[in-house]
């Protein structure tokens, strides 16, 4: 991951632009007046799936987060990008040797995993070893299509099968050990890890393979198996199936956590797609950071075993220390008004019935899981429920201990009405008064976990594996910049307007447009050490080397075929990902009964597809062997 997509990352483009913009929820996007041109009706929409915005008014603009800040303030790219690296708490420095081997090695670890993913899931659907497992899915009412979104694979039950097949692709045995696929043996030698087992990819929210687990198919233990911490795989900073429900999560309002993977399988089988797995463990920083960005809401699904679980209470209180909080006016004894912290985010607790996961209850019920969802409790209720179900609240014995168990819970809730409200509660249940019950709760120490401190933030990460044609156009581009003349030349015949910023998503693509656009007729490199001195681009001069080692290998031959078809595609990609933005809109629209958005958003689809009509015609003319007309020389 570059330093601008771990920025995207870490800033909230709702949040952020909705301090400059009323932004008002339209289905699953945002929109507002556009603030870079005068307007009575909002035009200006930005799209938190994308993480960008776009004005479908007069201006006709559009980008990410960095352009944004760049038109709102009058910035510079590398300007942009420091204010907004400060903001997301990131320090923008040069990569260090050390940093780039390390992020070389976990490009190589990802590239590894998809491997890996993809020959399991091979093994599951195509082999007859695989036979057992795809009985398995079968019996647990787990369809093909469900397979297939998760891709979900199988391990054959020999030693070596995974190494053999990794290192027939190339890769080396060590680096399959850092992968966390290999085990070694005390005699130095290693085997597959798993082995005669379900595979389960794991995937962080971008959508790459980060770890595997791994389930038997008979009564062996361990019954579950995760790969080990790796570079790439850290078990409590994972949401399992992240990837696949953040939509349904922003979109619904609500993050529904489980505890399986088959959990998340059956629950998005069945359409509930707001579900994802904390894979046993309780709730944990880096799992809570990922949430906040997507919903002010979580419910957790409990079974009755956890209620005395003090994991839980500690990942409740992690929750506390992690998530925002906002100042709430609070009347005082005196007829004032003080002010007093309260959690910016509801978290509920979705109690099971007893035996049953999610996955057994979607399967038979999927009405029953909803009403589940929606008789779920405010976590302090949830324990004087859980927490007394086996005492005897008539006995001395039995209120003794409800006291001693629900103290704490008390504790730990929120401002001091909210703990008023359970001191009343309490006294209520074990019929005490609560003037005791009040000196109870003074005297009972808080739960503390220690917060990890906050490490500054560096260049980390990888790029995905699919690169995008915005960062193809780059590659061929900065290999021969005198391309652009075959771009813009092939969009002219297609009666189209030349490349431009406004074809590029991404700020950072952008600016390296712009640079190649400035290019003298004698230069015929773009050389970041010509551009001016600054932190932001020293620390994107990596991923720049990254980018010319990439193209240094494209044969020259090949490059104007590649122009022709990036300069199209490009243009197509732009036409096709504002004809998506359309149709929700025009769906909003039309839903909502405003015609005059309506004829605004269908007037815009029809010169859209025309464009892109065009496009199709002059994609199906690029052959093999360059443009059939004739083409600018090189």
């Amino acid at each position: 991951m570059s330093v601008v997509d771990e920025i995207k990352d870490r800033l909230d483009i709702i949040e952020f632009i909705g301090q400059y913009v009323p932004l008002k929820k339209a289905g699953r996007n945002y929109k507002g007046l556009c603030p870079f041109h005068s307007e009575k009706t909002p035009s200006f929409i930005v799209f938190p799936d994308s993480k960008t915005w776009h004005c479908f008014g007069a201006c006709g603009i559009g980008g990410d987060i960095l352009t944004f800040v760049m038109r709102r303030e009058n910035l510079e790219f590398r300007e942009a990008l420091e204010e907004l690296a400060r903001r997301a708490g990131i320090s923008l420095r040069p990569q260090t040797p050390q940093e780039a081997t390390a992020h070389k090695a976990m490009t190589l670890l990802a590239e590894i995993n998809d491997a890996a993913a993809a020959q399991f899931n091979h093994w599951l659907t195509q082999s007859n070893a695989g036979a057992q497992a795809r009985r398995y899915l079968e019996k647990r009412g787990l369809n093909q299509e469900s397979w297939g979104a998760f891709q979900l694979g199988y391990a054959p039950d020999e030693w070596h099968a995974l190494e053999q097949a990794l290192t027939a692709k190339g890769y080396r045995i060590p680096d399959i050990i850092s992968a966390g696929l290999l085990s070694e043996r005390e005699d130095g030698g290693h085997h597959d890890r798993f082995r005669g087992r379900l595979t389960f990819p794991i995937r962080d929210i971008r959508g790459q393979v980060v770890g595997f687990g791994g389930r038997v198919l008979d009564d062996a233990l361990p019954k579950y198996l995760n790969s080990p911490q790796t570079p790439l795989f850290d078990k409590s900073s994972i949401l399992y199936g992240i990837d696949l429900a953040k939509d349904a999560i922003r979109e619904q309002g609500l993050a529904v956590i489980v505890e399986g993977y088959m959990d998340v399988l059956m629950a998005h089988q069945h359409g509930i797609r707001n579900v994802v797995a904390s894979m046993g463990t309780a709730l944990t920083e880096p799992q809570l950071k990922i949430l906040k960005r997507l919903t002010k809401k979580i419910a957790l699904a409990l079974d009755s075993d956890a209620a005395g679980d003090r994991g839980t209470l500690r990942g409740l209180e992690t929750a506390k220390q992690v998530l925002d909080y906002q100042a709430v006016p609070v009347p005082t004894s005196r007829g004032l008004v003080d002010y007093e912290a309260r959690l910016d985010t509801e978290i509920k607790i979705i109690t099971l019935p007893t035996g049953l996961d999610p996955d057994e209850i979607i399967r038979s019920d999927a009405a029953e899981w909803a009403r589940l969802v929606e008789s779920s409790l405010p976590v302090v209720d949830y324990y004087f429920q859980a927490l007394t179900r086996d005492l005897d609240l008539s006995s001395s014995q039995g209120k003794a201990e409800a006291v001693h168990r629900l103290v704490p819970v008390i504790t730990e809730s929120g401002g001091a009405i909210e703990q008023a409200h359970y001191v009343q509660k309490l006294a209520r249940l074990v019929k005490m008064d609560e003037r005791a019950l009040e000196k109870e709760l003074g005297r009972t120490p808080r739960l503390r976990v220690t917060k990890p401190a906050r490490k500054e933030g560096r260049f980390s990460g990888f790029p995905g594996m699919a690169i995008g044609v915005e960062k193809y156009c780059i590659f061929v581009l900065l290999q021969n910049p005198k391309l652009l003349g075959v771009m813009d030349g092939v969009l002219e015949r297609a009666n189209l307007a030349p490349l431009g910023a406004e074809d590029f998503q991404d700020a950072w693509h952008r600016e390296l447009l712009a640079r190649l656009q400035s290019l003298g007729p004698d230069e015929e490199l773009l050389d970041l050490d010509s551009v001016e001195a600054g932190s932001a681009l020293d620390t994107l001069r990596a991923e720049f080397s990254s980018f010319l080692q990439y193209t240094a290998s494209l044969p020259e031959a090949d490059l104007t075929l590649a122009a022709s078809r990036c300069a199209l595609q490009l243009r197509k990609a732009h036409l096709e990902h504002r004809l998506l933005e359309l149709r929700y809109l025009n769906e909003e629209a039309q839903r909502d009964q405003v015609a005059e958005d309506r004829q605004r958003w269908m007037a815009l689809v029809m010169q859209y597809t025309r464009d892109k009509g065009r496009l199709d015609e002059a994609l199906s003319k690029v052959t093999v062997l360059g443009y059939r007309a004739e083409t600018p020389a090189v």
